[in-house]
């Protein structure tokens, strides 16, 4: 009877199979790929901080370079008469 039922009723056939190491293997590069997302993420958050506090230090320095302007040269002292050449 059970061969009747074969005929009549086929179980369907599977199409591929995947073995305990093709998941072993999928699983870790999906765990890989979420590593490099999140590897990617805390580059990006510390690259962006690292953009602003750059910045912030640039507009402090040109802040500063206007506040501080340089000192006034002193005059040059006049020139001292000359005695001529002395031969001593």
């Amino acid at each position: 009877m059970s061969l009747v039922n074969e005929l009549l009723y086929p179980r369907p056939m599977a199409i591929a199979k995947i073995t305990r190491e093709g998941l072993v293997s999928i699983a870790v590069l999906v765990a890989i790929l979420w590593g490099c997302i999140l590897g990617e993420r805390i580059l990006t958050r510390r690259t962006s901080l690292e953009t602003y506090r750059v910045m912030r230090q640039i507009r402090y320095l040109k802040f500063k370079r206007h506040i501080e302007p340089a000192s006034r040269p002193f005059p040059a002292p006049p020139p001292t008469p000359s005695l001529g050449t002395v031969v001593g």
